[in-house]
């Protein structure tokens, strides 16, 4: 009897729905080959919400989500539609933060892998890349200055406004990504860097202290603490002394993103977005690090190179499917091997390169998988 999953599949916005049917194209050629049984469900979310039951997460979404082993996210927000509701219903906020709030979602994963035939797509200098680039930034994802309270705008007496957001953080919460950040290190090259502002914020003094007391629980795994100012800064001029980055939630956000520059382009990099192990079993909800890119919505252009690597981290976190996750990695680096490329990777100097669309690389991919 096969193994049965079940996946929430939320498009969202822009180019979302372009990219999911492309990853759900390559989870169909996985389940044909390793006999699993996916069944996937699509809902609505982000404006897609919005326009079919008036709010970004539809309730009867959030319940399939609840109902699910996983969810496969796209994308959300439209900079064009977003001003004309109140902030606080905006998709960024009414749904994806509010996902990662609902199911504790704690701990954020982001790959940064340089492909040797993508080197040409990276904006560092070849002696800059050395051997090759492979971070995994490991970001704090339900505290700090995104959640944090209070969190308003208010009107001044002398006139104006005064906006506060509210960094917090609590020893709990370093400690439970502390693990997961030094856990990862063990599996990769053994070797971790916090980032903080100990030198000016009092949250960074906390992190830098309970980040260093659990190091202790991990005595083969190397330990530094950078500033994150040096740490934006050391990611362009030598990305290579990295291998895990642990991050809180805002400067994981900010350096994960300057950090996909590395790999070529934000339509390269997946992410997983993980809570607390059930069982043998983890939920997690699986995004491109990349935007909803409405510009180029509907027109075979977005790459789905994220949304399909992401579904492959969800073989791997979520199901414990590493055979089936390693098949899909392989195929997009096959692929890419091969010189398919989408527009955002693509340079006409590159002899061996031939531009596609988002379908044809979906396509392209899912045949890999079969082989």
């Amino acid at each position: 009897m096969s193994q049965a999953f079940q996946i929430a599949a939320l498009a969202g916005d822009g180019i979302g729905p372009e990219v999911m049917s492309e990853a759900i194209k390559v989870l169909r050629a996985v389940e044909k080959k390793f006999g699993l049984t996916l069944k996937i469900t699509e809902a609505p979310v982000g404006w897609a919400g919005i326009d079919a039951a008036g709010k970004a997460l539809p309730d009867a979404t959030l319940a399939l989500c609840k109902q699910s082993d996983a969810v496969l996210f796209g994308s959300v927000g439209l900079p064009d539609r977003d001003p004309t509701i109140p902030k606080e219903e905006r998709p960024e906020r009414a749904a994806l933060l509010r996902l990662r709030k609902e199911f504790g979602l704690f701990a954020n994963l982001r790959p940064v892998v340089l492909s040797k035939a993508l080197a040409h797509a990276c904006p560092l200098q070849p002696e800059r890349q050395g051997d090759g680039i492979d971070i995994l930034v490991v970001r704090e994802l339900t505290g700090g200055m995104y959640f944090g309270q209070p969190k308003l705008t208010e009107n001044l007496e002398a006139g104006g406004k005064r906006a506060i957001d509210t960094m917090v953080y609590t020893t709990a919460e370093i400690e439970r990504i502390a693990h997961v950040g030094f856990r990862a290190a063990r599996l990769r090259h053994k070797k971790l860097t916090s980032i903080d502002k100990a030198n000016v914020l009092e949250n960074g003094v906390l992190w830098r202290d309970v980040v260093t007391r659990v190091a202790k629980e991990y005595p083969d795994v190397a330990l530094e603490h950078m500033f994150v100012d040096n740490g934006a800064m050391q990611l362009m001029l030598k990305p290579t002394q990295f291998d895990v980055m642990l991050c809180e939630n805002m400067f994981g956000d900010i350096l994960s993103d300057e950090a996909a520059a590395l790999a070529g382009s934000l339509g390269m990099l997946p992410s997983a977005s993980l809570g607390q192990t059930t069982g043998e079993r983890t939920f997690g909800v699986y995004e491109p690090a990349g935007g909803t890119a409405p510009d180029i919505a509907g027109k075979n252009l977005a790459n789905p190179i994220a949304q399909i690597a992401s579904a492959g981290l969800m073989l791997e976190y979520s199901f414990g499917l590493s055979d089936a996750a390693n098949a899909v990695h392989k195929a997009i680096a096959k692929v890419i091997g091969d010189g398919l490329r989408t527009g955002d990777i693509y340079i006409a100097q590159d002899a061996k390169a031939r531009k596609v669309g988002t379908r044809e690389m979906g396509d392209a991919i899912a045949a890999a998988v079969s082989v």
